[in-house]
């Protein structure tokens, strides 16, 4: 350790001689000044210190342009956010008032063709649908207190639907003639060949018992034939989509449905057949 002193008291004296001479040049330099005025020192120092300023104006810059530029994101996202859901607003409005000028369009229909019904009817809504591989069914909300009755023949706006088979207070169920176990007496309108239309399950009509020496085409119109004792006669059932002549003595022939069965909304519940003529007949 002894050996150590003198290099350390060398290192001690080089340093205070720096220190001091850092000194005097520091003094010196305060009170030099330059052409212009100013201080030696304080030229000196702006020129040590201006490349760390700028570095750190730029980096504080860039900083607060990050910032910014975040707050002003958020603020175009719920901006983005606000637009969207007044959109989505906007747009559910705009089908409201479609379905409501569509629902007067239709319902303006529903009154026209009621006064230009032979019988007097009950225009019903239907509330509730009923439809498997074989039952179709649907329920209306008009019942007994609005004078429904049991076997009512039910028409649509374009032919006949089918017929009440259950009567509540304030709700009927009608069989659709759509169904598997519907049958309804009709007749071919161009040839008068009679026959029976009982429904396919699947919203098409089949017109049974029709000789295959019948002529019959596609696009023959089928009405009911009244002799079931349910129906009137003249109500539109179908028209003739395909026919051909069957293994044995009947035709195979499908019909569609004049009414559109799969998109009922309103529709018009008549008398009874039996009592049909305890009504007064509009065009009469």
């Amino acid at each position: 350790m002894a050996s150590l002193s003198p290099t350390f008291g060398k290192r001690r004296g080089h340093l205070l001689f720096f220190a001091v001479l850092a000194g005097h040049i520091l003094l010196i330099s305060s009170r030099l000044t330059t052409g212009e005025g100013q201080s030696v020192l304080h030229v000196g120092l702006l020129a040590v210190l201006s490349p760390f300023q700028k570095g750190g104006a730029a980096s504080v810059g860039a900083v607060r342009s990050i910032w910014n530029g975040y707050v002003d994101l958020r603020g175009v996202r719920r901006e983005n956010r606000e637009l969207r859901e007044k959109l989505a607003r906007l747009e559910q409005t705009m089908w409201l008032e479609r379905d409501r000028v569509a629902s007067y369009d239709r319902l303006a229909q529903v009154v026209g063709l009621q006064s230009q019904l032979p019988f007097h009817s009950i225009v019903a809504e239907v509330i509730g649908l009923d439809a498997s591989a074989w039952f179709q069914s649907i329920t209306v909300n008009r019942g007994l207190v609005a004078g429904v009755q049991i076997n009512a023949p039910v028409i649509g706006s374009g032919g006949l639907v089918g017929r009440v088979i259950a009567v509540g207070p304030s709700v009927a169920r009608i069989q659709l003639i759509s169904d598997r176990s519907s049958a309804v007496g009709v007749l071919l309108v161009r040839s008068r060949a009679r026959g029976i239309v009982s429904g396919t399950g699947d919203g098409l009509l089949q017109l049974k018992y029709v000789s295959n020496l019948e002529d019959v085409q596609e696009g023959d119109l089928v009405m009911t034939s009244g002799v079931d004792g349910i129906y009137p006669k003249g109500l539109a059932v179908g028209r003739v989509e395909q026919v051909a002549n069957g293994p044995k003595l009947f035709k195979e022939i499908s019909l569609a449905p004049a009414a559109s069965i799969e998109r009922l909304e309103e529709l018009f519940i008549l008398p009874p057949v039996e009592t049909n003529h305890k009504f007064t007949r509009k065009v009469e």
